[in-house]
């Protein structure tokens, strides 16, 4: 009996770790406690989109530097992820002027413009798989 219920309490705390939900706030903090610049931040809207998917079920714009943004999005399925980076990424392979920086990771993308140093980007997606960990 002991044996049951060690294995059932043992299922249910892997169901209710599988369901912790790390929301994009706790991504952005882990950024700044990074040292890694997040300027002028805050929650996309509808212009913010552009021609891109509103797939994503929450999403962040922010500056890096000199201008140039990055994009923080967090979907429900990984269908709507795959769709938006693959919307950033024919872009990019389109023309070299509308490439950008795309990394995916579980439930998030992380956009950012193409003409950021690729050094600055590798920054980024090792700060959110640190904070996704």
């Amino acid at each position: 009996m002991k044996k049951v219920s060690f294995l059932l309490l043992t299922i249910l705390l892997v169901l209710v770790a599988c369901g912790k939900t790390i929301e994009p706030s706790k991504v952005i903090t882990g950024f700044k406690e990074d040292d890694l610049n997040v300027k002028n931040e805050k929650e996309m809207k509808k212009e913010d989109y552009g021609a891109a998917p509103m797939k994503a079920e929450k999403a962040r714009v922010f500056e890096i530097e000199d201008g140039k943004n990055a994009r923080l999005f967090m979907f429900k399925s990984d269908d709507d992820l795959q769709e938006t980076k693959k919307y950033y990424d024919e872009l990019g392979n389109s023309s070299a002027i509308l490439y950008s920086h795309t990394y995916s990771k579980n439930n998030y993308l992380l956009q950012m413009n193409g003409e950021i140093d690729d050094s600055i980007f590798t920054k980024y997606k090792k700060s959110l798989n640190k904070t996704l960990e």
